[in-house]
């Protein structure tokens, strides 16, 4: 009876949280969203921490299997330094990384970037001459009854004012980082603690969830976060790892064949490379109208450039650095850059295709085995 009595009671807590919920959303719509923005805004340099440590696991892991452990075989006393060693050794790479980075390549980016903002209007008069010269060679402003300069020269201004605002954009981007080195800086400090503790960390989230929860929902949820840290990964590591080849035979080629602003296009496409399926082609139209501007002659050299790298690239390189480790087909790839893209922007795009890929290895598993519990067996 007594049972029965807090089965009654549980229930009845549960729906009247549910309609304090549903009337909090009719009255006041923007109270749980404000709360939770403000939960991110408290938590901010712990979420940092985490995406931090997250992303130095990443070939941490790799130094302290391949490198470190090894060494550290030889020398027994070292062998509970194994991971401090790995870290201290992967954060002397990636601090050497981020120097080079910012003392070579962001001061060159920057020049560039000022550059073409300051000098868009001259290059669309170059670029305007250019067009309608080479429509006098052809004679085809005599044989048309519209005024042809002034469609050109409306075409140019709109799409030079779009990519002076992307550009701008970009510039200020660059320059707002600045007001987040605060939490970067604490951020840096919560991923350190995270990965010299991670092992202590994941034993005591499972220690919580196995004194609140059943064994059996402890194992799937260890198994979903398994599955979702090893599709992430994968993703992010082999993503970037393409895009720094990719980046970097870009650089040299078009450094070599005296393409302008060679580095800034360099590092926008496999950038935007991030995105699936049209990242890239935004890059190239984008990178392709810079060169139109500036160098109107080398815009058909940079296209088939780029599109012979490209190719080169999805057939060599691709397949060996990322591989099919999402296993979406193109359909799933396109619903989870649409879906990601309306609700969380750019970063929804990226990190959509992970995520997705996590939910539909899940929903093929359940679904197969109720297939096969069921007896049934389907054809195509």
């Amino acid at each position: 009876m007594k049972k029965l009595t807090d089965l009654k009671l549980r229930n009845q807590l549960i729906i009247s949280t549910y309609i304090m919920v549903f009337l909090l959303f009719i009255i006041k719509p923007t109270l749980i969203p404000s709360i939770f923005n403000k939960f991110i805004f408290a938590f901010k340099p712990f979420i940092m921490g985490g995406v931090i440590a997250f992303l130095i696991n990443l070939p941490m892991k790799v130094i302290e299997e391949k490198i470190v452990k090894h060494l550290c075989k030889r020398h027994r006393k070292l062998e509970k330094m194994c991971r401090p060693i790995a870290l201290v050794f992967t954060l002397t790479i990636v601090g050497i990384l981020i120097w080079i980075f910012l003392s070579y390549i962001v001061p060159h980016l920057i020049e560039s970037i000022s550059i073409l903002t300051n000098d868009i209007p001259k290059y669309l008069n170059s670029l305007q001459d250019y067009i309608i010269t080479k429509l006098n060679d052809l004679k085809m402003l005599e044989s048309t009854k519209f005024d042809v300069q002034s469609m050109v020269q409306k075409f140019l201004t709109y799409v030079g004012n779009f990519v002076n605002m992307f550009i701008s954009n970009f510039f200020n981007f660059t320059v707002s980082i600045t007001n987040f080195f605060v939490n970067l800086f604490l951020g840096m400090i919560i991923s350190i603690y995270i990965l010299l503790s991670k092992e202590n960390l994941i034993l005591q989230f499972k220690k919580l969830i196995y004194a609140f929860l059943s064994e059996k929902t402890c194992g799937k949820i260890i198994y979903v976060l398994k599955l979702t840290h090893n599709k992430f990964s994968r993703f992010i590591l082999g993503q970037s790892t393409d895009g720094l080849i990719l980046g970097s035979i870009f650089f040299i080629v078009f450094t070599i064949v005296k393409i302008p602003f060679a580095l800034l296009i360099s590092i926008l496409i496999p950038i935007l490379n991030f995105i699936p399926i049209f990242g890239t082609y935004v890059g190239i139209v984008i990178s392709a109208f810079i060169i139109l501007m500036v160098k109107p002659s080398s815009v058909i050299l940079f296209l088939i450039l780029v599109f012979t790298i490209q190719q080169l690239d999805g057939k060599f390189v691709y397949p060996i650095v990322v591989g099919n480790s999402l296993g979406l087909s193109p359909l799933w790839i396109l619903l989870a850059i649409v879906v990601g893209g309306n609700l969380f922007g750019v970063i929804g795009m990226i990190l959509g295709m992970p995520l997705v890929s996590v939910i539909y290895e899940l929903s093929s598993y359940a679904i197969n085995k109720r297939i096969k519990e069921k007896n049934i067996e389907i054809k195509n």
